[in-house]
């Protein structure tokens, strides 16, 4: 870990195991909340989102419940304060690359596989729950940080940006899962 803060010019590469497929390493298993692929599993690269086209910037939002004193003549006396009960953690990405993972979410089709030669607009669940792993590069191409957080992912925009290249839109809002984390 760093001693002192620093300027850090960074780039993101996205990877997905969405919820259902199959993995093999740490164990044969299937991808939930409560089961993670290994690093090293293949199921990251056959589901690569690609880069960031601009690095992202996380959002938290937190929901404050207020605490209040009970009524008078009740003998209990509270101290106020406000408690944050709820969190959400949202982050909004626009990507370099169209995968088949943008096409599916955009269009709200099942999974698009590798083989695959067609899809069905409508014919999927509309958001894709999974893992997402979120690789963060420094200025001289060494490994920052790396999050892996399960999440909710929707496709908001295939946009057609400069020079004519597709940038999907993607919003990940994080759910909760105990195996969730980052490290630096």
């Amino acid at each position: 870990m760093q001693a002192q803060p620093k300027v850090i010019a960074t780039g993101d590469f996205l990877y997905f195991a969405p919820a259902g497929k199959a993995f093999t390493i740490p164990a044969a298993g299937n991808v939930s909340d409560a089961a993670k692929p290994d690093p090293t599993d293949t199921i990251w690269t056959t589901y690569a989102l690609g880069t960031v086209k601009k690095p992202s910037v996380d959002k938290v939002t937190s929901k404050e419940a207020k605490i209040m004193a009970p009524m008078p003549g009740t003998g209990i006396i509270a101290a106020r304060q406000i408690v944050r009960t709820e969190h959400e953690l949202v982050m909004t990405v626009e990507m370099n690359e169209i995968s088949r993972l943008a096409l599916a979410g955009f269009y709200k089709s099942a999974l698009i596989e590798t083989g695959d030669t067609a899809f069905h607009p409508l014919g999927g669940p509309g958001s894709l729950m999974g893992w997402l792993k979120r690789q963060r590069y420094d200025a001289t191409n060494g490994l920052y940080i790396v999050d892996d957080w399960w999440v909710d992912m929707n496709v908001t925009d295939i946009a057609v940006g400069d020079n004519n290249i597709i940038n999907p839109k993607f919003e990940f809002t994080w759910l909760y899962s105990a195996l969730a984390g980052s490290a630096i």
